[in-house]
């Protein structure tokens, strides 16, 4: 990552995913004889630049619907630090909900603008506006006391100080404590502890303007950097091959696409269900402190919606995900059972959700385990298709750090 990143103390859970988004730029050679960089055409159509084109279509349309939302909600935060009320309140909250609900289909599109800055083309404006699974409450805490947020150089700040996951802290959380310990300063000191509640609510409500602004900013830029009247990566994406500099050939191009797909294995499976269910990186039968959507409430439809992304890139962007997709490009090459079986697990990992009674996984922890266990084998049903008869029929390559995984 740029700057922020750089400045933060990544734990070593993490540093997969930082090597998940290496592109590998090569591809297959296995055959015995030599192969073009670039498939040949198939019926005379080249589906696989078709798929570029629909591709960069569906993330610059998703774009577009998010930025009026995230307008939405710096107006929303500005009017409850000015106006604070129970309905402002209410208000800001719907808001952010509404933001939310188009940004987690955006989610498995990290190509391009968002996508972190070792991946072709990558702007990494997807971190600063929603760095999942990178966040530390101490660190907004902190920010509540020493008011940076007022700073003018806030923007370029840490991560795990702006964007949604500061945001739902700021409007969600009610409660006094602190998530510091007693090394931090404001434990130390006593600064968290002087704060009145008045005052600290006060503040919350003014960092959360701060931060609804900078998302906003940064939803404009997303759209900007794809647009044709801005940056057009929309033609970036669609031009690939020969005299492109960013995708050198449409092989490139795909596995940058494909590389983002790779959420719902590393954000999806591993992040959002794994860990909570205490299969790694918990040494409790459960860990319901490590989901994803901690104070809203948002941990299972926030799976719903990137599964709703991930289809949009692999069946098509269109209405009941019709257009063109990764599964039109299995059929030309004779793979139809590949994009059915894919169409069949992403179903299935559908279905489990909709089988959670609880509408927050929280709860689902606590009283019906095995319901999420079900979710988490759902989701290896996609993945496990995805880095495997996916991936080989189309001589993609599987992001760094995901080779050997086995789970």
């Amino acid at each position: 990552m740029n700057i922020s990143r750089t400045r933060l103390d990544v734990p070593s859970w993490l540093g997969a995913r930082a090597l998940a988004f290496t592109v590998l730029l090569c591809v297959s050679c296995s055959d015995s004889k030599p192969k073009p960089a670039d498939p040949p055409p198939v019926d005379g159509t080249d589906v696989r630049a078709q798929l570029l084109s629909a591709t960069g279509e569906c993330i610059l349309g998703e774009a577009r619907e998010f930025q009026p939302k995230a307008a939405a909600l710096q107006a929303a935060t500005a009017t409850l630090r000015d106006t604070p009320d129970a309905t402002t309140l209410a208000a800001a909250r719907t808001a952010f909900h509404e933001a939310m609900d188009v940004w987690q289909v955006l989610e498995p599109m990290q190509v391009g603008p968002a996508a972190p800055r070792i991946s072709p083309g990558g702007g990494e404006i997807r971190d600063n506006i929603y760095s999942f699974p990178l966040y530390s409450r101490c660190s907004i805490e902190e920010q509540l006391v020493s008011k940076s947020y007022e700073s003018p150089s806030f923007s370029t700040s840490l991560v795990t100080r702006r964007g949604f996951l500061a945001l739902e802290y700021l409007l969600f959380y009610e409660g006094a404590e602190t998530a510091c310990g007693a090394n931090s300063a404001i434990v130390a000191q006593g600064t968290w502890a002087a704060l009145s509640a008045d005052e600290r609510a006060a503040r919350k409500r003014a960092y959360a303007a701060v931060v609804g602004a900078d998302v906003s900013t940064r939803a404009q830029a997303l759209v900007d950097a794809w647009a044709a009247e801005g940056g057009n990566f929309l033609k970036t994406l669609a031009t690939a091959g020969a005299g492109n500099t960013v995708y050198p050939t449409t092989q490139v191009a795909l596995n940058a696409m494909s590389d983002a797909l790779f959420y719902v294995e590393r954000e999806g499976k591993d992040q959002k269900l794994a860990r909570p269910l205490g299969l790694r990186d918990c040494s409790s039968d459960t860990c319901p402190e490590l989901l994803e959507s901690q104070f809203a409430g948002r941990s299972k439809k926030n799976l719903h919606l990137n599964l709703v992304g991930f289809r949009r890139i692999v069946d098509g962007c269109g209405p009941d995900f019709s257009g063109t997709g990764f599964d039109d490009v299995l059929v030309k090459v004779g793979a139809e059972g590949v994009a059915t079986r894919m169409r069949q697990e992403v179903v299935k990992a559908e279905a489990s959700l909709a089988a959670v009674e609880e509408e927050d996984l929280r709860q689902a922890l606590a009283q019906d385990k095995a319901s999420v266990q079900a979710v988490y084998n759902a989701f290896k049903g996609v993945t496990d298709v995805l880095k495997t008869d996916f991936i080989s029929t189309l001589d993609l390559e599987p992001p760094a750090g995901l080779e050997g995984d086995n789970d």
